[in-house]
């Protein structure tokens, strides 16, 4: 029996393979973008651990994050930053840039950003200078740049320079300690305060754990919370900072949880508008999705007084929200569209054999990355070129040459001889042009047929994708999976 189908548009990847976030019922939910500064981090030469900390903690808190930026060490791209997290965002946190080098560069984009000068906190540096004053005397090269005096400030001595003019000029004995020249300048010059510099009318946040001095101040609707860039500096201080936040919006005795539920074969517009009137009911539900390849993924939000009453509300939304949806949803939290496979071939006990030209046994590999799966698994075979298709899988000469390696009669053939190959219950043909080159006006890039092999029934779907080569692999590689899905359910 063939079964045979054709899709001229496929909707759901007509913008291609990016992330996508659309925020339903957001009306009285404190949002939340995330800045981290340095430029080795942009470059990728050092892993930002900071900003999934700071997520998590502030989703416990009921405070959703909208946004994550990194930006390097440049301050007219932080105060660019700002402005856009500033339009968008109730809560923007940063990271990194409070140390005392020419490099850190957070407190003066703040400053100029905000139109605020900067001053002197004498309790910061008295701080820092007591934390210095117990530093080992072989270990203080280091912090150099944290304990000269900057002339224009009226702060407290340093223990670790003499400070007189006589003093100045004078040769330092064996057991006195002169920081090294920093910009050309002993002790560093101006460089050497900055840590003791937070923005005028600015909380101080508490460092416990070393040097650098984090800050808070609002601008209209909008706080601005910086912290450093060193992990174990900056964990302890949003944790302080949230105990006060969280006091100052009402948001002590309230848990929040949340859950993803993962859908396929609809598009986001038609996801929102299934369960938009639902959620904006629901005063104790709030939601989220994000589109990425090709899979929508809703982010639910639920918020009450304790946490058995929370996960209540959050196991109805779900129901709820499934019962909208249908067969679109696949999984929840970290349950792939592999895995939805996987679960659906064990309860029936049926084998599955795949045969990919365009997407290069990324089929192969996704059911493979799943414990377990080698009990019905049987078979992957990657046909690329045209003898391989004639050799290894048995499709017929002539339908290369009458109707071309991607066409839907090839498709066929590969899936009914993988599955005849491998002895499989299913077996998965696919063919297509990813692009860049080999397209035609007749053929374009995208166009990719999936056919699909059970008992004596034949699926057969023609896509046309949208994006890179790679994104039009992964596309057709889930959408490949999901109509396996669909004919087990």
């Amino acid at each position: 029996m063939l079964r045979q189908t054709y899709t001229p548009l496929y909707p759901l990847f007509l913008e291609g393979n990016h992330k996508r976030l659309k925020f339903l019922n957001i009306k009285n939910m404190i949002t939340a973008e995330i800045i981290t500064i340095g430029t080795e981090i942009v470059l990728g030469q050092i892993v930002d651990t900071n900003t999934p900390y700071i997520a998590q903690n502030l989703s416990e808190k009921g405070i959703q994050v909208l946004f994550q930026t990194s930006v390097g060490d440049d301050k007219e791209l932080l105060k660019s930053a700002l402005k856009i997290a500033g339009d968008r965002a109730n809560l923007i946190i940063t990271t990194g840039g409070l140390g005392p080098t020419a490099n850190d560069i957070t407190r003066e984009a703040v400053s100029e950003f905000l139109g605020i000068p900067l001053v002197p906190d004498k309790e910061a540096y008295a701080r820092i200078q007591n934390i210095l004053r117990n530093q080992h005397i072989n270990k203080q090269d280091e912090y150099s740049k944290q304990v000269t005096i900057h002339p224009h400030l009226n702060l407290p001595p340093s223990p670790f320079l003499p400070l007189s003019e006589g003093d100045r000029g004078r040769k330092l004995g064996d057991n006195e300690y002169s920081p090294p020249l920093v910009g050309g300048v002993r002790g560093g010059g101006e460089l050497l305060q900055k840590q003791a510099m937070i923005p005028e009318g600015a909380v101080v946040i508490h460092n416990d754990n070393g040097t650098a001095t984090g800050f808070a101040l609002n601008r209209g609707n909008t706080e601005i919370v910086c912290l450093p860039g060193v992990p174990r500096e900056m964990q302890s201080m949003l944790n302080n900072y949230l105990e006060i936040y969280t006091k100052k919006h009402n948001l002590e005795g309230r848990c929040t949880l949340t859950r993803d539920l993962h859908t396929f074969g609809v598009s986001e517009p038609d996801v929102e508008v299934q369960i938009k009137a639902y959620i904006e009911r629901e005063e104790q539900i709030k939601a989220m999705t994000l589109v990425h390849d090709g899979i929508v993924t809703i982010n639910i939000i639920a918020s009450s007084t304790d946490r058995e009453n929370t996960k209540n509300i959050l196991d109805k939304a779900e129901q709820d929200i499934r019962k909208k949806l249908g067969h679109a949803v696949f999984g929840v939290g970290d349950e792939a569209l592999e895995y939805a496979i996987y679960t659906l071939l064990k309860k029936y006990n049926k084998t599955i054999a795949v045969a990919e030209s365009c997407t290069g046994g990324l089929v192969s590999d996704k059911l493979t990355n799943i414990p377990g799966i080698s009990e019905f698994f049987l078979e992957g075979v990657v046909a690329y070129s045209n003898r391989a298709k004639i050799e290894i899988l048995g499709v017929p000469e002539e339908f290369i040459r009458k109707y071309g390696a991607v066409s839907p009669q090839v498709a066929r053939a590969m899936a009914e001889g993988i599955k005849r190959r491998s002895s499989a219950n299913i077996g998965i043909g696919i063919t297509g042009i990813a692009g860049p080159a080999g397209a035609t006006k007749e053929k374009p890039v995208g166009l990719v047929y999936i056919a699909v092999a059970v008992n004596d029934d034949i699926d057969i779907k023609e896509c046309r994708f949208k994006g890179s080569r790679i994104d039009i692999k992964k596309f057709s590689a889930n959408t490949a999976l999901n109509i396996v899905r669909l004919i087990l359910l």
